[in-house]
């Protein structure tokens, strides 16, 4: 397997460069470029997927793309990998066969609360869009949770903006109730290339532990993932599963979404979220997503990126900064 992935990329080194030549003006889907002759079938096969998968996906190509695309080849058979490629080639990035393999390329890590320092800010900046809403007369927060995998920030996202109109008296604690006052609404939408992430969102029910989807839980937001199974048995304890609180499964929506080919939804989103996703990318589809996700954003909005991602100079987003974060503003439109 070694030899088969250093042979693959000494070939992809140059035929990516004149890949990402020819992608440089932003062009979805650019001319094929020729490629050289391999000296393992196999490593032309795997460049040509490998770019395909860019080319769909936005996935950026690297050792650890090419070494998790050849192990799935690596049991196809030489004689039927030609087929399988062109049918590949042949088909949109919504065959069942594409998502079958993104599921295998893609990284799917989350868990509730995850970089605290930037949500925490987050959280002090939502009474001011509550303000500003009230002022407004929309009485709706509208967010959109971009590469949610299994959906822990989606949920950690609608926690925060309830605990936020809590605080400002828009919403009721009744017991374990919690309602917001009408006309009041909070609305997330969840986005992701998994549709098997997206299946686990909509269910709603995830494990506890240390390396678990509550290791960065405050105590806080604990009430808003009641405890749906535990079990005992002397000292072993079993699995403990938590499940996502009504008031949050009725804000929040999940759909599939392919940053770098799908129409975006309706803009005019109060914050967009999008981290740890963008690192992923390659620089085409990176200004593909930029583009795409700050246009989603209303003036005043709020943009949170990735501890790696940065905005162009001269854009119509500011950066604030707090200790340990930083989130992006779109500024008002009288700005």
């Amino acid at each position: 397997m070694a030899h088969l992935i250093e042979n693959t990329l000494a070939i992809l080194r140059d035929v990516m460069t004149a890949h990402k030549t020819a992608m440089s003006g932003g062009a979805p889907a650019p001319p094929p470029v020729p490629l050289p002759a391999a000296a393992d079938p196999r490593a032309e096969f795997a460049i040509r997927l490998l770019t395909a998968v860019e080319a769909r996906y936005g996935l950026d190509i690297n050792i650890l793309t090419a070494d998790k695309l050849l192990r799935v080849l690596q049991p196809i058979a030489l004689a039927e990998l030609g087929p399988y490629v062109e049918r590949m080639a042949r088909s949109s990035a919504d065959d069942p066969q594409w998502q079958a393999l993104i599921e295998q390329l893609t990284v799917n890590e989350t868990y509730v609360m995850r970089d605290p320092e930037q949500l925490q800010f987050f959280a002090t900046l939502l009474l001011g869009l509550i303000a500003d809403a009230t002022a407004k007369r929309r009485f709706r927060l509208r967010f959109w949770s971009v590469g949610c995998a299994s959906g822990e920030e989606t949920y950690t996202v609608a926690a925060l903006a309830h605990e936020a109109l809590l605080a400002a008296d828009f919403a009721l604690e009744r017991g374990a109730r919690i309602e917001l006052k009408p006309p009041w609404r909070v609305e997330v939408l969840g986005c992701d290339i998994s549709r098997r992430s997206l299946a686990q969102a909509r269910a709603g029910s995830y494990e506890t532990g240390p390396l678990s989807s509550f290791r960065g839980e405050p105590a806080e937001l604990l009430r808003y993932f009641p405890l749906a199974a535990s079990g005992s048995n002397g000292a072993r304890r079993a699995a403990v599963k938590r499940s996502v609180h009504e008031c949050l499964r009725d804000a929040v929506r999940f759909e599939p979404f392919n940053l770098v080919a799908d129409s975006p939804p309706t803009p005019g989103f109060d914050a967009v979220i999008c981290r740890n996703v963008l690192v992923h990318f390659s620089a085409r589809a990176r200004a593909l997503a930029h583009g795409l996700l700050q246009a989603a954003v209303r003036p005043g909005g709020y943009l949170l990126l990735g501890p790696t991602d940065s905005l162009a100079s001269g854009s119509e987003f500011e950066a604030l900064w707090a200790p340990g974060a930083v989130i992006q503003r779109r500024r008002p439109a009288d700005a």
